[in-house]
């Protein structure tokens, strides 16, 4: 099974769990009941499981290292899980476009509560609200959302993303991911808005 074949409800869980997994730190994966999901057998599609095994067998440790690296903002970090960084002038946190995805997440009635007062256009927290869209029926504000705010800056992500990881764990996410959201558009003739990356411009 490929991902275009995917049903609405299958897409949703599989976006929610690889948000979850580029959002939340192992150390967390308890509260956010990742270590049960994780551990889950009856998994009927493969490329799913593949990335659940990659989690479940890696060591806390070494993926918690690489999360603080990666998305915690420990020191410099070389590939930034937040969209204003790469669409905005400044390359700036709660960027133009954040306020924009901001106004977009109030028209949809979507709520975002986190506590550490962070952008909402975190790769993570954009994908699980892309499931709680698909979960809600909202198909049109979910291609909206591949569309105008995530797909635009998502291919400058994944490529520092790829040049600086090194989990083998956190790389197949990243693979698993792209392959998911351009089948995903393609499928659904979602034809992303073309922006400029004004992250390597600055480097």
């Amino acid at each position: 099974m490929s991902y275009t074949q995917l049903e609405a409800v299958d897409l949703g869980t599989v976006l929610k769990l690889f948000g979850a997994l580029f959002y939340y730190a192992p150390n967390q994966y308890q509260n956010a009941n990742l270590d049960v999901i994780l551990a889950e057998q009856d998994v009927p599609f493969a490329a799913l499981k593949t990335v659940m095994d990659a989690f479940g067998y890696s060591e806390v440790d070494l993926l918690q290292a690489e999360h603080d690296r990666l998305f915690a903002g420990l020191g410099d970090m070389p590939a930034p899980p937040w969209g204003s960084v790469y669409l905005d002038k400044e390359a700036v946190l709660f960027g133009e476009s954040t306020v924009m995805y901001r106004q977009f997440l109030r028209e949809c009635g979507v709520a975002l509560s986190s506590q550490q007062n962070e952008p909402e256009d975190q790769i993570g927290l954009m994908l699980m609200v892309a499931a709680m869209l698909l979960e809600n029926d909202q198909h049109a504000q979910f291609k909206a959302l591949l569309g105008e705010h995530l797909m635009p800056w998502f291919g400058y992500y994944m490529a520092e993303f790829k040049r600086a990881v090194e989990s083998p764990a956190y790389a197949l996410l990243a693979e698993q991911t792209q392959e998911l959201l351009h089948s995903v558009c393609e499928r659904d003739a979602i034809v992303p808005i073309q922006k400029r990356n004004y992250f390597n411009a600055i480097l």
